[in-house]
């Protein structure tokens, strides 16, 4: 039997301790490690973005993409853990709810790059086909793959592939160990290290071609064109084709949530007794897990990926 609150009007104090001395925690190691933490993170980031141990690049030839700025992901990161700190010391010990929250805090930090590096693609691949084009045109025009280069360069708005085409032009005549970059050294570094497999696979053709004739690098920019063109009509057929398979998943997964939050409503006490109790809350996680199923298999299965040409 629960003992008698003798003052209720200030009970809440108590309650708010432990979550508030929780978020006072997190916000002191945060204030003294905010440029540690951010130079951990952008250190880890680099070495988990390293090309494969059998590809060796040159320190002046190593490219990290600017996903998502490492001081940006620690303030993400602190504002995830001052939420998780604070809901889990409502309903566990202090030095529980601490404990916990540092895992999920790293998960959590590690979906919001996997989201940036995602994004990060996504408009370097719509850049991606127009500027080939235009690289195409002007090889052919008689101009060479720098000159193009440079002109395509000032010509695109600021993004992943202005970044990482600049990257291509800053780094040619760098000093290496046994001598300077070659434009064919820059373009195999940067196909290593980029995260967009399609941008990956073009600057592999490009750097197969760029010791050869002219015409040989017009051609293969050409029929990359061609290849990127075809891949955005297929995307735009298979997109539409699929949207049905992501549509019918989110009605499914609504209309299951739907009748769950009904059932919720209607009878919330029995809620409330079924799974209030350790095992009800694993049961009310696997119940709510198979809900989102349906809408999650329907945008899982709605992507595809196409890169060969």
């Amino acid at each position: 039997m629960n003992p008698p609150t003798t003052h209720p009007e200030s009970a809440w104090l108590v309650t708010a301790t432990a979550p508030a001395l929780a978020a006072a925690t997190l916000l002191i190691v945060a204030l003294l490690l905010r440029r540690p933490l951010a130079l951990l993170v952008a250190v880890a980031r680099s070495r988990l973005r390293r090309p494969p141990t059998h590809l060796t690049i040159a320190p002046a030839l190593v490219w990290t993409p600017e996903t998502l700025a490492p001081e940006r992901l620690v303030a993400w990161c602190l504002g995830i853990a001052l939420v998780l700190a604070v809901a889990l010391a409502l309903v566990a010990p202090l030095h529980l709810a601490l404990l916990l929250g540092a895992p999920l805090t790293g998960l959590a930090g590690w979906g919001l790059l996997i989201a940036a590096e995602r994004r990060y693609v996504a408009h370097l691949e719509t850049e991606l086909t127009a500027a080939v084009g235009r690289l195409g045109a002007l090889l052919k025009g008689g101009a060479s793959l720098r000159t193009a280069l440079e002109q395509i360069v000032a010509e695109l708005p600021t993004g992943p592939l202005r970044a990482e085409w600049s990257f291509l032009l800053t780094r040619q005549g760098a000093p290496l160990n046994d001598g300077i970059a070659t434009p064919q050294q820059v373009i195999a570094a940067l196909a290593d290290q980029t995260p967009s497999r399609r941008h990956a696979t073009l600057l592999n053709h490009l750097g197969a071609a760029a010791a050869q004739p002219l015409d040989v690098l017009t051609r293969r920019c050409e029929a990359a064109y061609e290849a990127l063109q075809a891949i955005e009509r297929r995307r735009d057929e298979v997109a539409t084709e699929l949207a049905q398979v992501r549509y019918s998943g989110v009605a499914v997964g609504l209309a299951g949530i739907g009748m769950a939050l009904y059932l919720v409503w209607s009878q919330w006490e029995r809620v409330v007794r079924a799974y209030s109790t350790p095992a009800g809350i694993l049961v009310g996680l696997l119940v709510i897990g198979a809900l989102c199923l349906p809408i999650i298999g329907g945008v899982l299965l709605a992507r595809f990926e196409d890169i060969d040409y």
